[in-house]
């Protein structure tokens, strides 16, 4: 008999126990880490859904998906890009369930109807109008153009991380932002 305890990470034949991987301890530790990183995740996902709401849900069934699927995070040095990609798919699921732009309209519209809202300096109603303008713009650029808009210049990630977050070459990267901003300049002219 044996006088050492085992806890149940380990095992005493020198194999994980209930044929799980021997580095699942490191994944989750990479996990918690972009756990504790759900504030910048919260972040994207709204930048990408424009509702505050649906942008937690996305994060956390995000957060769910890649706990569940941890066995197929191979370098978990990747851990965060892998997560990151992950809440891109699911604000783009969660996008094609509901109509594009809807939420964000009626979000304007509620604003506008809104008569107990306190009167503002015109200063301030001017930047909330062309707010609300800019982000009902990117709300209807085609998905991968709003993808790559949104991660190049409010999520601040260079070429190359767009591109391996993406799963697209960096060229095609490029001419997605490109086409992203000359479509935003011409919407916010017609509008």
């Amino acid at each position: 008999m044996n006088d050492s305890r085992t806890t149940p990470t380990e095992s005493t034949a020198g194999e994980p126990l209930d044929g799980a991987r021997p580095d699942v301890g490191v994944t989750d530790n990479a996990l918690a880490k972009v756990h504790a990183q759900r504030g910048a995740l919260v972040r994207l996902a709204y930048r990408l859904v424009w509702n505050l709401d649906d942008a937690e849900d996305a994060v956390q069934d995000a957060l769910v998906r890649a706990a569940e699927r941890r066995e197929q995070l191979a370098d978990t040095s990747r851990a965060w890009s892998w997560v990151r990609a992950i809440v891109v798919r699911q604000c783009h699921d969660l996008r094609r369930r509901t109509q594009r732009g809807t939420r964000a309209m009626a979000a304007i519209e509620e604003r506008k109807r809104d008569d107990s809202a306190p009167p503002q300096a015109h200063e301030l109603v001017a930047g909330a109008e062309l707010n609300d303008r800019v982000r009902a713009a990117i709300a209807a650029l085609p998905e991968r153009q709003q993808s790559v808009l949104v991660l190049r210049h409010l999520e601040e990630l260079s070429y190359p991380e767009i591109a391996e977050l993406l799963g697209m070459s960096e060229s095609t990267v490029r001419v997605q932002v490109r086409n992203a901003r000359e479509s935003l300049c011409r919407m916010l002219k017609e509008a």
